[in-house]
């Protein structure tokens, strides 16, 4: 796959990961509204409702990752870097990629073990008895997409996508 097209085919996913975990936060206020509501009026809030806010929140915040990284969204401290060369910027951008890159991967590992032990374990939420470990295997795409994007970025496969402003 050609540089350009790898780099459309990343940002393209990343865009959608990102409006899916919007779509979800959306959904959650809407829940937590309604919830709110219920419990006000009629003293019946929607049962478990923190347990799919804690559950929603996460997968959503792992669907965001990797367009941050594609377009540069992440804090950047550039105090000590601001009179160096755009050579030497260029190389510590790829560098701090291939971090991301080695950071997500650890996560995506230990999120992957973690699930993978909870599974077992049989645990469940408390109020719903929903199964924690379907919640790990919902935040593992979001990571494994954001790794890749790094290390694609790291590697100098693919560059950093400009941001749309929708003013």
């Amino acid at each position: 796959m050609a540089r350009g097209r790898l780099h459309e085919a990343l940002h393209k996913l990343a865009v959608w990961f990102a409006y899916a975990g919007g779509a979800i936060v959306a959904a959650i206020g809407i829940m937590s509204a309604i919830s709110i509501i219920g419990r006000t009026l009629w003293a019946k809030p929607i049962t478990g409702d923190f347990e799919l806010v804690e559950i929603g929140i996460a997968v959503a915040g792992s669907l965001f990752l990797a367009y941050c990284q594609i377009t540069a969204g992440n804090i950047v401290v550039d105090i000590f870097t601001i009179r160096a060369s755009d050579r030497a910027k260029a190389a510590m951008d790829c560098f701090g990629a291939l971090l991301m890159a080695g950071m997500f991967i650890l996560v995506g590992w230990r999120c992957a073990v973690g699930m993978t032990e909870i599974r077992h374990s049989g645990e469940t939420s408390m109020l719903m008895g929903f199964p924690i470990w379907i919640g790990y295997v919902c935040v593992l795409p979001g990571i494994a997409l954001a790794a890749v994007t790094a290390l694609a970025q790291g590697l100098g496969l693919i560059g950093v996508s400009e941001r749309v402003s929708h003013e």
